[in-house]
């Protein structure tokens, strides 16, 4: 009976540290993240030379949809308010010239890879598994690639 009190004692002291652990978290610079309904673009250098800029629209029903710099992407994903995970996204199969097809690539190298999305002073920030940027979009204007 000592034993099992013991067990019992060491369980609920674990019990209170992971708690006290979770509660550290910085919650200070976290604001809601809410993607339904909202159209985020790359940020293009005021020089780039483009038509489209790239640019991914978060539809209803956990659906994305976008302009990946030549061709077109839609898909889902899942979202939990902060964890995100691009998925069964399918493109169209064009090429274009290499300038279109590098935005492009850096559109799909983040929705294969980002993991975490937070709302920043910069705008949208996606991150990888090991918390390393890998994009930042900012809100969708007309006007960016003229």
């Amino acid at each position: 009976m000592k034993k099992i009190l013991q067990a019992a004692a060491l369980v609920c002291c674990a019990g209170a540290l992971t708690a006290c652990s979770t509660t550290n978290v910085d919650k200070t610079n976290a604001k809601p993240v809410v993607l339904e309904g909202t159209s985020w673009m790359m940020q293009v250098p005021p020089e780039a030379d483009c038509s489209v800029t790239p640019m991914l629209e978060f539809l209803p029903n956990n659906m994305v949809t976008g302009d990946l710099g030549c061709n077109r992407a839609h898909g889902s994903f899942q979202f939990d308010g902060t964890n995100i995970l691009f998925d069964k996204v399918a493109t169209t199969r064009k090429m274009c010239a290499p300038k279109y097809m590098a935005l492009e690539d850096q559109m799909l190298k983040m929705m294969s890879g980002a993991r975490t999305v937070k709302m920043t002073d910069k705008g949208l920030t996606f991150y990888d598994a090991q918390g390393q940027e890998l994009m930042t979009m900012v809100p969708e204007m007309a006007g960016s690639c003229d």
